[in-house]
């Protein structure tokens, strides 16, 4: 960045994922149609050709055949409402620091960036190749913030049955939108919402219908790598609140879908997607939780009917440290940021959430607790 160049705020990156049919296309029409007030640029997968969007690139025309709805800037278009839109040209991150550069020199012309992925793809790969490209993080960069899954209410349990993109879309969302719920009763609609939160309790599931939702709560979360500047906590209301059976014990495991939360239950391990929630009281040991979280994610994997973590987030008290820390990850990539400063903290709970396959309660809990510091 040179002397004369504007200070330019790192973009939030919000990927939108979801199943073939969840309404994916009628949320991006909207985006980029609607006088929504947000300045964002959307990168297209799959709805390049069904918008239009190539064809306004190639033949300067607007959407809808509005010809002065957008102007054409190299290949990328700025439409009348503010966003601007464009196709995956080479890799992914490319794409991305093509948009940042034109960021700069346009000088802030939009505050988010949304990443539409393909109906079938797993967003695991892709989080993971936003969180670690070391160009895309640097100041004025590109920060992953969140992932928003749409599901189609009419048709979701019959997906996630014969479908583990389905599952693993749902596994990985921040935020889930319920849409086509006007396609469904109410007493389905709760039931849906119980599946959900079975797989992924932490998500916020919003209820929509053809696919309209304020913007708000799907932009700005900050919950992947934003280090508390959005506007979601860390944990979600199930992981924030242990039972009074872990907390009166100094810790413990508590999950969607067991039906005893006692420390030292008997083993409900099951081999599908769900949420595990573990606790432990007193401070740890920073470079012992560091290699048992490693352990965790890089070698236990691997295992036969090993521990296979999607996503996992945490608040952690280190001995030595007058902050509370905050766990982020996504599959093996994790980050440790530190929060605020707390003065004599009434309550020393580290309180970690683990979504994914073959998750053993005692196990993780076990763990937590023997990084506890002596």
């Amino acid at each position: 960045k040179t002397r004369d160049s504007p200070h330019v705020m790192p973009v939030g990156v919000c990927v939108i994922t979801g199943f073939l049919g969840s309404g994916k296309t009628t949320l991006v029409n909207y985006i980029l149609k609607a006088n929504h007030g947000y300045r964002i640029a959307v990168i297209l997968n799959d709805f390049g050709a069904e918008l239009g969007v190539e064809k306004m690139l190639v033949q300067q025309g607007g959407i809808d055949g509005d010809n002065e709805s957008r102007t054409v800037v190299e290949d990328w278009v700025e439409l009348n409402n503010g966003c601007v839109c464009c196709t995956v040209k080479g890799s992914l991150v490319q794409t991305i620091e093509g948009l940042l550069e034109k960021r700069k020199e346009m000088g802030e012309k939009f505050d988010y960036i949304l990443l539409e992925t393909t109906g079938l793809a797993d967003p695991g790969p892709v989080a993971r190749e936003l969180w670690v490209d070391d160009e895309l993080v640097e100041e004025d960069g590109a920060v992953l913030d969140s992932i928003t899954t749409l599901v189609d209410a009419s048709n979701i349990e019959k997906q996630i049955k014969e479908s583990q993109e389905a599952t693993l879309q749902v596994a990985y969302a921040d935020t889930i939108l319920l849409n086509k719920s006007d396609l469904v009763c109410e007493d389905d609609l709760e039931r849906i919402k119980r599946t959900l939160s079975t797989i992924n309790a932490e998500a916020e599931v919003i209820v929509t219908s053809r696919s309209k939702v304020d913007l708000d709560l799907v932009l700005n979360q900050g919950t992947v790598t934003g280090g508390g500047r959005g506007r979601k906590p860390v944990l979600g209301d199930f992981a924030a609140a242990p039972p009074s059976a872990v907390l009166a014990s100094g810790g413990g495991f508590w999950a969607k879908g067991v039906e005893k939360y006692a420390p030292e239950a008997n083993k409900v391990h099951n081999p599908d997607i769900r949420t595990i929630c573990v606790a432990t009281s007193g401070y740890l040991d920073y470079a012992t939780f560091q290699d048992w979280l490693e352990d965790l994610l890089w070698e236990r994997r691997n295992d036969d009917d090993g521990p296979d973590v999607l996503r996992a987030k945490g608040l952690l008290y280190t001995r030595g440290s007058d902050r509370r820390r905050v766990l982020q990850a996504v599959r093996e990539v994790y980050e440790i940021t530190d929060g605020p400063v707390e003065t004599n903290p009434t309550e020393v709970m580290n309180k970690l959430v683990f979504i994914g396959r073959n998750l053993d309660e005692n196990n993780l809990a076990n763990g937590l607790r023997s990084c506890a510091s002596s």
